[in-house]
This record gives C-alpha cells, structure tokens and sequence, in this order.
C-alpha cells in the first residue's frame, strides 16, 4: 500500500510539473524593418528633395487609428538618425500594430518642429506649425507585412509641395516670397476617413524663408486642380518688394524646385 501512495504522489508532481510547462508563454519580441521608398527623391535638378537630413520625422498612424476612445492620439514617429529611423510609440505598442487585421497606414512629413495635436473628439490628428510655408510630404496607402518577429512598414511619400529657390539674398533679411499658384501651408491633417491632409491657406500669401546652400528657399503648396501657366512672384523683406512674372512656362506642379536669381540680376521689377 505505501509503495502505491509513493507512485501516486510521483505521478501527481510530474501532472503539477507537465502543466506548467503547458500553460508557460513567451513574450513575442518583433523587430522593425522600415522601407522609405524615395519616388520623390528623383535625380533631377527639378525635385525638392534628393536626400534625408538628421532629424527629418515621418509621422505614421495605423489601420486608421488616430486615437484610443480616451482623448489620447495614437501614431508612430520615426526619426531619421546617419541611415536608419529610430521610432517612437505614441499612445499605442508595436504588439498592437502587430496584431491589427488590414495592415494598412499613412505617413505624414512636415519639415519644422511640429507638435501634434488630438482634436475634435478623435476626428483629426493636426500636425501644424506656426510658420507659414512648410514643406509636407504624404502617403495616403502605405502598407505593412508581419513574419514571424518581423514588422516591416512600406511608405512612399509623395510631394505635395513646390520649392522656389532665389540666391543672391540671405534668410536673416527676413525675406518672404508669394506666388499667384502657390499657397502657404502650416502643416498636415491625419483624419478618422482614413485620409491624409495639409493645412492650406489662401493663394498669394507670404512664404517664409529657409536656409539653403543656393539661397533662401521658399515652400509652397500647389493643389493638383489647378492649371496656371503665368507665374507672378513677390519678394520682399518688408522694406522693399520686387515681382517677375513668366509667361507661358507651364505653370507649377508638386515637387518642382525652381531656382532664379535675386533682385540684384535685375530680372526682377522694384515696387
């Protein structure tokens, strides 16, 4: 009888045992793999951009998400850093963006500072800054894939807007720049439709400027609708202003890099 109770309470710790083992689990660990296709940053004199700079923040939000149902927005943030994205989680984890079902994001690019904002009971996450004449990048249909422990994110941003480039004048003189095609923007819009926006004002507002190695650039958004093919800029440094105009030159498109040289060509008309 005692060598039948041994074997049974043998059999019982081994149970106890087998069943720890069985309902044990292990943490998943993924690793990220993030694609920046670059269609925008084409070889062409023409092209706003030809590379990332350190720094440069892509914007991403997931499978429509913008927020949690609690006032709290929900996106990515990566972070260009000598090669590679360093990405940071916002109101969500990358085991939540793992386990969604389509697979699907946006990305957004502003080049200033921005800080975004939840807004309107979750309908909107704004990314604005407050100057005029940023510079916003977008992808309205990127995707991403999930194997094994790996999440890989597939963006191609798009432009949305022109560059105009005038040398010969320096960022310091405060200089600020219009043009009739051109509209100043303040940053981009993620919306709840699963859409990607900027934030555009009228046409002909002042452009600020940004440093740059030909000059002072000037960014503006160019809405596809539109068709002009007369250019009229306006530069000014709030003391003096000068226009020129092209005629017939085809007009603007998104992405285009125009550099002209500054008043002192003369190729431009004192006001």
């Amino acid at each position: 009888m005692k060598k039948i109770l041994l074997a049974l309470s043998a059999l019982v710790i081994f149970a106890v045992g087998c069943s720890k083992d069985d309902i044990g689990t292990t943490e998943t660990k993924y690793n990220l793999v993030v694609n920046m296709d670059k269609p925008s940053f084409v070889d062409s004199t023409r092209a706003v951009r030809t590379s990332w700079e350190n720094g440069d923040v892509v914007y991403v939000v997931f499978d429509g998400d913008l927020y949690d149902g609690a006032t709290a927005a929900k996106y990515l943030t990566l972070t260009y850093n000598n090669s590679s994205w360093t990405p940071t989680w916002v109101g969500t984890t990358i085991d939540e963006v793992a386990a969604k079902t389509t697979k699907t994001l946006r990305a957004l690019y502003v080049n200033t500072p921005v800080t975004p904002e939840f807004w309107n009971n979750g309908q909107f996450l704004i990314c604005d800054s407050t100057t005029k004449g940023v510079y916003v990048m977008q992808c309205i249909d990127g995707t991403y894939t999930v194997s094994d422990s790996t999440i890989t994110l597939n963006i191609a941003l798009e432009h949305e807007c022109s560059q105009i480039t005038v040398r010969g004048i320096d960022v310091a003189g405060n200089w600020t720049l219009s043009c009739n095609e051109l509209q100043a923007i303040s940053g981009g819009t993620f919306m709840n439709n699963d859409d990607v926006g900027v934030s555009a004002n009228s046409f002909n507002d002042p452009l600020a400027g940004f440093a740059n190695a030909d000059g002072v650039s000037f960014y503006g958004y160019y809405p596809g609708a539109t068709s002009g093919s007369n250019l009229i800029f306006t530069l000014t440094d709030g003391t003096k202003t000068y226009t020129r105009s092209f005629t017939d030159k085809g007009g603007l498109k998104a992405g285009d890099a125009i550099i002209m040289d500054g008043p002192d060509s003369g190729k431009w008309t004192e006001e």
